[in-house]
């Protein structure tokens, strides 16, 4: 009898040994991840996503926290970008709750209390579905966006010390001791989250100037929005939605933190350890103190910054169809130098960005006020232009999430004025996009936030 194995029996024992291994090692098909906000009872919905892109819901389950419902605007209630992370290397999802209080005892649409806000964080299943970690105060008020980045250090034991895990705080009226700021946790492969480090951010003055603290212009924004204009103060929990930090974001390399900020037009550039500690922010403003409103951003395939603009072509605020697009370089110091500015798409209220993750040659835009999706073309040197203002449409679009399955892209966007989630494939040659099976069951107001693979 021979002592050698034939090839093809070590093959059939490999498969048989495949088949066997836990089914958490490896994630199958995709899913996509939207949140309610609801008050007092946030939820993320799972869908599965078909390898064509289409949607099923397969899940609804609690955050634990509560969320800001119909505060700020109904199809953007939180007023930022990025709300909902997914951590593909660690089989991690992170999502805010502002644990705002019922609306003034329903006497308006704005609070001014001091409620810290919470994080919440759920165990991948190899299937999407969510297990819930984990939460923990998010080391202020009215937490609007998250970022995550895998640590470039070891714990004592010598094993991955897990993930850097930020949040933006944008609330905080100086009453309650605390303000707008950044605050980082370490997180553990099992999603427990530990607050390491807090660095606060300015949302500019409480009155006389800037883009809300005057009476025209909470008005005429009020007016845009739809916001009460008697409660458009400036230090609010939840702050104004002109004024308050917008997105929170790692650069590609890890090595900085972004952050703009609507109120005082500035772009925050913060140097990050590899222990995930901040140093002291480069700042940029824009040349007018009004415009053009930095808002949602996202980096290009070569680490370049494309920003949304809210009223980016505009003269004065707050003015309709005026939203834009601008890209900038980042200097290791943190300095942007513009590469092409104010790139209009036609839209209102320019808010969230996504690159197109294949080729990185096109890049989509949520007009949350005038209910549609613009497409740029994305050339190597990170400059824009506009290929089609009205790429799709759909109510109240606010964040966006993108997906790839076999050299195909998908692009996910939450639609909050209809309670749902466009699902689009991209037209790799031309940027174009073509409708999907779209996810069901958000509310038809509130909703925000989405993550994807």
């Amino acid at each position: 009898m021979s002592k050698t194995i034939s090839r093809k029996t070590i093959q059939f024992m490999l498969s048989i040994l495949l088949c066997l291994l836990p089914a958490g090692v490896a994630w199958a098909d995709g899913a996509v991840y939207a949140m309610t906000n609801a008050l007092g009872n946030n939820q993320i919905l799972v869908y599965h996503r078909a390898v064509n892109g289409n949607l099923t819901l397969v899940q609804t389950i609690a955050t634990g926290g509560g969320g800001s419902g119909l505060q700020l605007a109904g199809v953007d209630s939180l007023g930022s970008a990025g709300s909902v992370q997914l951590d593909k290397g660690h089989h991690l999802l992170y999502v805010v709750n502002t644990e705002s209080a019922s609306a003034n005892n329903g006497a308006g649409a704005y609070n001014s209390d001091c409620q810290l806000g919470t994080i919440t964080s759920f165990v991948v299943a190899s299937n999407g579905t969510l297990t819930f970690a984990d939460r923990v105060s998010s080391g202020g008020m009215f937490p609007n966006s998250l970022t995550v980045a895998t640590a470039q250090t070891q714990n004592q034991n010598g094993e991955n010390a897990g993930d850097v895990l930020f949040v933006l705080n944008a609330g905080g009226p100086s009453v309650c001791g605390v303000g707008p700021n950044v605050t980082g946790f370490r997180v553990s492969e099992s999603g427990n989250m530990t607050p390491v480090s807090v660095s606060p951010i300015s949302p500019g003055p409480a009155t006389g100037s800037g883009e809300s603290c005057s009476a025209a212009s909470a008005a005429g924004f009020a007016a845009l929005t739809g916001a009460p204009a008697a409660d458009f103060e400036c230090g609010l929990n939840p702050p104004s939605f002109s004024r308050s930090p917008g997105q929170i974001r790692f650069t590609p390399n890890g090595n900085q933190l972004i952050v703009t900020v609507k109120g005082t037009n500035t772009i925050y550039a913060f140097p990050v350890d590899n222990a995930g500690r901040l140093g002291y922010p480069s700042v940029t403003q824009a040349s007018l103190p009004a415009l053009p409103s930095y808002f949602g951003f996202s980096f290009d395939k070569n680490g370049h910054l494309l920003v949304t603009e809210l009223f980016g072509t505009a003269t004065s605020i707050p003015a309709g169809g005026q939203g834009s697009v601008s890209s900038f370089t980042v200097t290791t110091g943190g300095e942007l130098n513009a590469i092409s500015s104010h790139i209009a798409d036609g839209g209102t209220a320019a808010q969230s960005i996504a690159l197109e993750p294949l080729t990185g040659g096109f890049a989509y835009v949520s007009n949350n006020l005038s209910a549609s999706i613009s497409s740029y073309s994305v050339a190597t040197d990170g400059s824009l232009t506009l290929i089609n203002g009205s790429a799709a449409v759909g109510g109240g679009p606010n964040d966006l999430a993108t997906a790839t399955e076999g050299g195909v892209s998908f692009l996910y966007v939450v639609y909050a004025g209809s309670g749902t989630v466009g699902a689009y494939q991209v037209n790799l040659t031309n940027g174009s996009l073509t409708a999907l099976t779209q996810g069901s069951g958000l509310p038809t107001s509130a909703a925000q936030g989405i993550a994807a693979y």
